[in-house]
Order: structure tokens, then sequence, then C-alpha cells
């Protein structure tokens, strides 16, 4: 600072200096100091100024030491305070996105409907809302072997989208994973034909009794 009053900085320094004295009121107020006495030196006439003793080596060294080891020591200090405080900024993000997530949990929203058929046919289907539309997992049991069945879902516009088809094991369950563009919330209904146009499940009564048996 004392440099600086003196017009002894090079261009660099002194824009450090200048953006350290912004933040920090304790060297701004030393600088204001230093400014004034500097000021207050050039009215002294240098021939009525007593000679003063020459500092000695050891002493000069010794001071120059003690203040560099002074710096050394508060600029640890602030890189340990501006690491406490990424710390806090951490905690406090972590935080943050913790509330974020636990107001928007990621589980997906879900439907699970169950089908109605012959009595000896069990199936359900659980429908997942995705951002393409609608997941759907099947599980079936009870449906002759060797058919292939076709799923479809209605909305609420009226129409039917096919969500695909499924092949049956005699003797064996299903557990078909399909898709349909239409989202969770518009679809109204689920039905289940056989290779015949016939329905043989569905989400509510629109088959006949003939189908389902």
């Amino acid at each position: 600072m004392a440099m600086h009053v003196f017009g002894d900085l090079s261009r660099e320094e002194e824009i450090g200096l200048l953006a350290h004295l912004e933040g920090c009121v304790e060297c701004r107020a030393i600088s204001v100091e230093l400014a004034q006495t500097f000021t207050a030196l050039g009215y002294v006439d240098p021939s009525a100024v007593e000679s003063t003793a020459a500092v000695p080596p050891a002493l000069f060294e010794r001071v120059l030491g003690d203040l560099h080891e002074a710096d050394i020591l508060r600029r640890r200090r602030r890189v340990a305070r501006m690491a406490a405080l990424a710390g806090v900024g951490a905690v406090a993000a972590s935080l943050i996105l913790i509330g974020v997530f636990a107001a928007h949990p990621t589980t997906p929203v879900q439907r699970t409907v169950a089908l109605r058929g012959a009595p000896t046919v069990k199936a359900s289907v659980m429908l997942i809302d995705e951002s393409w539309g609608t997941k759907v997992d099947l599980h079936e049991s009870g449906l002759p072997g060797g058919g292939v069945y076709t799923v479809s879902m209605s909305t609420s516009s009226g129409t039917w989208w096919t969500a695909g088809t499924y092949r049956t094991v005699s003797g064996q369950g299903v557990d078909a994973t399909m898709t349909c563009a239409v989202s969770l919330s518009k679809i109204t209904g689920i039905r289940v034909r056989n290779g015949a146009g016939q329905t043989v499940l569905s989400s509510y009564r629109d088959g006949t009794n003939a189908s389902y048996e």
C-alpha cells in the first residue's frame, strides 16, 4: 500500500491492490492513512529534519521476515474461510436438491387395471406414465396356448390404440411389456382380442359371454 501511495506499483499490482481494497475495510483505512501521511510529508522541509540512525541489517531482515510470515498466515486464513464457505454452500445446495427431489418424487405415476374374462383366466395390466406415452406391463394366465392376442387401449376421444401383441404357451403364464403413445391420463379402457377379433379380456363389460367362453 505504501508503494501504491508513492506510485511505485506496476499496473497489474495496482489493479490487484485496488480490487482487494474494495472488499477490505481494514486495509482501506490503512491506505487512506498512508495517503494522508504522504500528503503531509510534502509540506516538510527536508533540511529541517534531523538525520535518523541507519536501521541495522539484521533488524531490517527480521522485520521483512515477520511481515512475510504474517502475509502467509493471512493468506492461509483467507483460504480456510473460502473453503469453509464452499463447504457450507455445498451442504446448502445438497439440502436444496433433497428438498426439490422430495417435493417432486421421481417415481412415475402408475395404475393397475384388472381385466375381466373367462372364469379360468386371470389377468391384470400395470400402466406406467412415461414422457413419451404409457408403458404397459401385462400379466395373464389361462388363455389357450398357441394363440396370438392383441392388446389395445381406448382413449377419452373414443379412439383405440394398439399397444402390441403377444403369444401364449399352453400351461404357462405370460408377462408381456408393450408401449402406447397415448398418455396415461387419456386411457379409459383396455381390451385383449384373439386372432378372430373376439374380445377375450377387457377392463369393462364390452365383451359378450360367448367371447369370454
